[in-house]
């Protein structure tokens, strides 16, 4: 018992150090009323409680950090699937920090088509969906060297080969490598990538995006979908790796709204409706009532009479004939004739 409680509080305090650190580095997650952030994504393999997910490969050392699984050679992504819960939310935020392991190649590949849906970079891509329907987030690309000009350098560096268009603009690229010389079993661990530091010789215009190492897309509809980081590269691992040593992925959540239920939120308004109409009218009647009954209280407490409305008596045809011929009976003269009005019964 006292062992889960000492793991539980160390894992709640990691938790809480991590979103303060963010919190007062980040320029991006500043809360919203209505819509706060959740991180959905977290790694650091700085704690040495940490461990890789299972479809990355642990590197124990220069750096603790996650690579390819080293049980797949060639071209290949390997993934790691992070769940929204179902939150609806329009905006990623994030951060990625890593090491060059070899000859990375940035957006250079040598496979043939690619896609989204293939190793297009050697890095780490951040999409959302399934196979087949991924879309773009962001990607975290690293290069072959700082100094040689290439197609497998940065796009930053003269020569560097561009992103896919479905890329656009919404990457990093950074090498390790400061010479020339590039030695595919080399882990390029005095160089950070992403961090905005050490940027030199022809790629010093890879640090001047002013967010890194953060990221912040916002998308024009709210999505629902799980987020995917892959690590990618398109040799074998023999020659390239991208290693991982740390990331957080946070998505700002939307108000919930179930449109599933919108058309029975509909009709329950209008029913709503219906009945409070109802109990309006219902109450003024009563009112009107309550109203009439005290006027004739009053009136008869006074003992002014209540005034009955008249009663007309039903007369025959019969008798409204006589009537009409009593009255039109007239002399010659101008005399009235009749000798007496008719008697109504």
């Amino acid at each position: 018992m006292m062992a889960f409680s000492s793991l539980l509080l160390r894992h709640f305090a990691i938790c809480i150090l991590s979103i303060a650190v963010v919190n007062s580095t980040s320029p991006f997650l500043q809360t919203t009323p209505g819509r706060e952030w959740k991180m959905v994504g977290y790694l650091d393999m700085t704690n040495p409680t940490q461990q890789c997910p299972n479809s990355w490969q642990k590197i124990a050392s220069p750096r603790s950090s996650c690579g390819r699984n080293n049980s797949k050679s060639g071209e290949y992504c390997d993934s790691l699937n992070i769940t929204t819960s179902g939150a609806s939310y329009q905006t990623v935020c994030g951060r990625f920090r890593g090491y060059q392991v070899g000859s990375p190649d940035a957006f250079r590949n040598f496979s043939g088509p690619i896609s989204i849906d293939t190793f297009y970079v050697d890095g780490v891509t951040v999409t959302y969906g399934p196979p087949g329907r991924r879309h773009h987030v962001f990607t975290y690309a690293a290069g072959v060297s700082e100094i040689n000009i290439s197609s497998s350098t940065c796009p930053c560096v003269a020569g560097g080969h561009l992103p896919p268009l479905f890329v656009g603009s919404d990457y990093y690229c950074e090498s390790g490598c400061p010479g020339p010389v590039v030695d595919d079993t080399v882990f390029y661990y005095s160089d950070v990538l992403w961090d905005r530091q050490q940027c030199g010789g022809n790629e010093i215009t890879c640090c001047n995006p002013p967010d890194l190492p953060w990221f912040c897309k916002t998308f024009p509809t709210p999505i629902s979908e799980d987020l995917e980081v892959r690590i990618c590269t398109d040799e074998d691992i023999d020659n390239e790796n991208v290693a991982i040593e740390s990331f957080e992925l946070y998505i700002q959540v939307l108000p919930y709204l179930n449109t599933s239920m919108a058309s029975i939120d509909t009709y329950a308004i209008i029913g709503i409706t219906i009945s409070i109409s109802f109990v309006v009218f219902f109450s003024l009647g009563v009112l009107v009532a309550i109203c009439i009954g005290c006027m004739v209280a009053k009136r008869r407490s006074k003992g002014i009479p209540v005034e009955k409305p008249p009663v007309y008596e039903t007369v025959g045809l019969d008798q409204m004939q006589i009537a009409v011929e009593a009255h039109h009976s007239y002399d010659v003269v101008g005399n009235n004739k009749a000798t007496e009005q008719p008697e109504y019964i």
